[in-house]
């Protein structure tokens, strides 16, 4: 993460949090202050790209359907524990 950008956040909570902002489910601060991180930081524009188009790709053959709160809880736990390993082996 850069360190010029404004409110510092941490990527991999930006990460954990960009399906909350793919599915309109944050309050409008909480989406302003993503996309500024996001304008700024390429590493989790990029992966807001994949994942954009991940949930595309879901919601088309997934007919819309809605996933279990559980499901959605194991998976939030999963990207944020993938993005923290992926940072510990990169050096991020």
């Amino acid at each position: 993460m850069s360190e010029s950008l404004p409110e510092n956040l941490d990527c991999s909570a930006v990460i954990a949090d960009v399906w909350l902002f793919l599915d309109n489910e944050c309050d409008e601060a909480t989406r302003e202050r993503l996309n500024r991180h996001m304008a700024g930081c390429r590493a989790c524009l990029s992966t807001y790209g994949i994942e954009e188009q991940l949930k595309v790709l879901l919601g088309r053959k997934c007919g819309g359907e809605h996933a279990p709160e559980g499901l959605r809880q194991r998976l939030s736990i999963e990207i944020r524990r993938s993005v923290t390993i992926t940072r510990i082996e990169t050096g991020d």
